[in-house]
Formats: structure tokens, C-alpha cells, sequence
């Protein structure tokens, strides 16, 4: 009597097709939880920023004044502008002692990033993430710009512009 000894091919390609599909399941979930915890790092550096940008205020009676120009941390179109008060090459330097630069995770380059603006006289400002956030379901409602954005579609992303967070005060406390 002849044994049958290993599998035939029909079984090994039956086997590599539920691998691959398993596989694929896991990696879009793995996708998934990467972009929660991205999304939720920028959360809380927006409210780090924030909290920087306040107590320079209470040090110093204002805001880092931009003069209207909008400023970055990380974005290579904006970072290189300048803060005019205090007297600082960009917002890096000008909050240094209050917070250490921070980048987006997953940076986008061009204008995309942890952007800044303030009115002539600091007494107002903006802190917008631009182009960086990837599920708006992943923020609070108070975060989302819905002045740029009028609404949020299946996929979290945001209709009639770019995916944007933001806070504000005075001026921009509605978006900017």
C-alpha cells in the first residue's frame, strides 16, 4: 500500500490564499492604528503649543507677534519667517524656552505643517495644523476648522479644502 506523503498543490495554494488574506486584514488595521496615534500626537502637541504660547504670554504681556505673516515650526515654506517680537529668527527660537520644537510625524513638506500667526501687537493668535491631519474623526469637534472645511466626509477627510486643526483666540477663536 502506497502512503501519500505531503500536500498536494491544490492544498498549498488553498493555505497561501487565506495567509495573504489574513495578512492583508492585519496590515489594514495596523494602517488604521497608525494614523489614530498619529492623529492623536498632533492633538496633543496643538494643546502643547498652545500651552507654550500662553505662558510666553504671561511672561511677556503678549503674544510672539508675527505682524500678520504666518510662521512654522516645521514647514519649509513658512518656518524661515520671522518673529518680530520678541526679536527671534523664526517661532522655534522665539518659544524656545517654553517648549522644544515640535514636527509633525509625518511630515508632508511644502506648506504643510505645525503652522503660527499673530496680529501686529500680539495680542491675538492662531496655532493651525495644516495638511497634516489625517482622520478629522479623529479630533474634537473644537479642533476642527470648520472655517475652512464645511464638512467631513466617510473617510474623515475634510470637503472643500485641505484637513486642517486649529485654536485660536480673540480674532481666531472661530478658525483661521
Amino acid at each position: 500500500m502506497k502512503h501519500k506523503r505531503g500536500f498536494t498543490l491544490i492544498e498549498l495554494l488553498v493555505v497561501v490564499a487565506i495567509i495573504g488574506l489574513l495578512s492583508s486584514v492585519v496590515m489594514a488595521s495596523l494602517n488604521s492604528a497608525r494614523v489614530k496615534a498619529r492623529d492623536a500626537k498632533r492633538a496633543a502637541e496643538i494643546r502643547q503649543i498652545q500651552i507654550a504660547v500662553e505662558s510666553y504670554y504671561n511672561d511677556n504681556g503678549h503674544y510672539p507677534d508675527t505682524h500678520n505673516v504666518w510662521t512654522s515650526f516645521d514647514s519649509p515654506a513658512y518656518s524661515p519667517n520671522p518673529i518680530y517680537s520678541p526679536n527671534a529668527a523664526n517661532l522655534s527660537a522665539a518659544l524656545s524656552s517654553y517648549i522644544k520644537s515640535p514636527a509633525d510625524p509625518k511630515s508632508l513638506g511644502a506648506d504643510s505643517g505645525y503652522l503660527y500667526i499673530s496680529i501686529v501687537g500680539g495680542t491675538d493668535y492662531c496655532i493651525l495644523f495644516w495638511r497634516t491631519p489625517e482622520n478629522l474623526k479623529n479630533f474634537g469637534s473644537s479642533l476642527v476648522n470648520y472655517a475652512r472645511c464645511t464638512g467631513i466626509d466617510g473617510n474623515g477627510q475634510c470637503i472643500g479644502s485641505a484637513n486642517s486643526i486649529y485654536v485660536g483666540t480673540g480674532l481666531w477663536a472661530g478658525g483661521c
